[in-house]
């Protein structure tokens, strides 16, 4: 695994501890997901923290719909700490959803629901409803392009 580290030949994401930190990679240009081995549920980055700026308009979401997984960052922190929330994510690729476990992304439950799927498709099918929607989508090469249409920000809104 190491030489494909080396020569960035690998096809499916990737984790790497370090210093007490567990991080999740696309490729060895860029983490993906951050996360702290003696506090999980914490917010490590920047960006996440920022994700998290709704809280300052609506205290107490019912529902919030998640688009992307990843290291799990923002669902673990809103599955601990808006216990009133029940909590909904799509998540397109399924080797990202088998790492759930290394980031303690809790099981699905009565308030958790990680499903796999196109969270494109999954917004403009419109059978949904939610109090906030987190886009939270990435892959190798940056935002999915599926979500950075015109269409999908309109059906979004609606």
């Amino acid at each position: 695994m190491a030489q494909g580290l080396h020569r960035e030949e690998l096809n499916r994401p990737f984790i790497l501890d370090t210093a007490g930190t567990r991080q999740l990679y696309f490729d060895l240009r860029a983490v993906q997901s951050s996360m702290r081995l003696e506090e999980p549920d914490a917010l490590v980055t920047a960006y996440a923290q920022k994700m998290m700026a709704f809280l300052l308009f609506n205290r107490a979401p019912r529902h919030i719909l998640m688009i992307g997984l990843g290291g799990g960052s923002l669902v673990k922190f809103c599955h601990r700490h808006l216990q009133g929330t029940r909590l909904t994510v799509v998540e397109i690729d399924p080797d990202i959803i088998e790492l759930r476990e290394w980031f303690h992304i809790p099981a699905d439950d009565e308030r958790l629901r990680v499903i796999l799927g196109d969270g494109a498709e999954f917004v403009r099918r419109g059978d949904w409803t939610a109090d906030i929607l987190l886009i939270d989508a990435f892959d190798r090469g940056g935002v999915a392009p599926s979500l950075a249409a015109d269409d999908f920000y309109a059906q979004a809104f609606r």
